[in-house]
C-alpha cells in the first residue's frame, strides 16, 4: 500500500521529530535510556554503532518538505499500551505537521490489524522474553514474518545467516549489517528502555537479576 511512510525521508522525519531525552527524563526515569538499535544494548550482536537521530524540529520539517509533505500529511498512530508515553509522542509528530489520529487498541486487535492489513505508524514495546540476545528481538521482526513491516530481504538474509551460525563472530557480523541498514532506513525509530520496578520489604533478602525473571527460591526471610 502507498503510504509516506514508503519514503526513507518521512520515517527519518519521524526519528528526528521525537524528543527521546524529554520523554526519558519526563515519563520514564530511573535507569531508563534513549535507545538506538532495534535491539537491547546488552543483547548479545547489539552493535551499538549505528546511524542515530538527533531531536530535530526544523530538520524534520526540512525532510518532509523534500518528500513531497511541506505542509505534513494525517495518518492513523496506534498505541497499546502507556497512552501518556503515546500521547507525547503522537504530540511530537504533530508538531512537525504529521497529524495524527491516535487509536488506543487492546494488544491483540493491534496486533491482528497489523498481521492483516499493517499500521502506517505505532507505539509498540518488546521484552525479548528476556533472551539477551539480538535474535529475540529484531529477528522476531525482520525475518519477512507476518510482524514484519520493512519486508527487506537484504535484512533478512544477515539475520538468518546469524540466527543460523554457531561462531560468535558471524552472529555477531550479520547481526551489525542488519541492525546498521534498520536504522539507516529508519524502518523503526528505537526510543528507550523501560524500567522495571521491585518492592519488597525489608524482612526479605532479594537481589533482582538483569533478565527481570523473579527467581523466588532466591529470596529469604531475614
Amino acid at each position: 500500500e502507498d503510504s509516506p511512510f514508503t519514503d526513507v525521508r518521512v520515517r527519518r522525519a519521524v526519528a528526528h521529530a521525537i524528543d527521546r531525552e524529554a520523554l526519558v527524563s519526563a515519563l520514564l526515569k530511573g535507569k531508563s535510556q534513549v535507545i538506538s538499535t532495534a535491539c537491547f544494548p546488552s543483547q548479545f550482536g547489539c552493535d551499538q554503532d549505528v546511524a542515530s537521530y538527533d531531536y530535530d524540529v526544523e530538520k524534520a520539517k526540512a525532510l518532509l518538505a523534500e518528500a513531497g509533505y511541506p505542509d505534513g500529511f494525517k495518518t492513523e498512530f496506534y498505541a497499546y499500551r502507556d497512552r501518556e508515553y503515546a500521547e507525547a509522542i503522537s504530540s511530537f509528530l504533530n508538531a512537525v505537521g504529521i497529524e495524527t489520529d491516535f487509536k488506543m487498541l487492546q494488544y491483540s486487535a493491534l496486533r491482528e490489524l497489523r498481521m492483516k492489513s499493517g499500521s502506517p505508524v505505532s507505539f509498540q514495546t518488546w521484552g525479548s522474553y528476556s533472551i539477551n540476545d539480538t535474535s529475540a528481538i529484531t529477528s522476531q521482526f525482520f525475518k519477512l514474518g507476518s510482524l514484519d513491516d520493512a519486508r527487506d530481504a537484504e535484512v533478512a538474509g544477515w539475520l538468518d545467516a546469524a540466527d543460523s551460525a554457531t561462531d560468535p563472530a558471524v552472529r555477531q557480523e550479520n547481526y551489525s549489517k542488519a541492525l546498521k541498514k534498520i536504522a539507516d532506513e529508519a524502518y523503526w525509530v528505537p526510543m528507550f528502555s523501560y524500567n522495571t520496578n521491585y518492592v519488597f520489604t525489608p524482612e526479605v533478602t532479594y537481589t533482582p537479576t538483569p533478565d527481570e525473571v523473579l527467581r523466588f527460591t532466591d529470596m529469604d526471610w531475614k
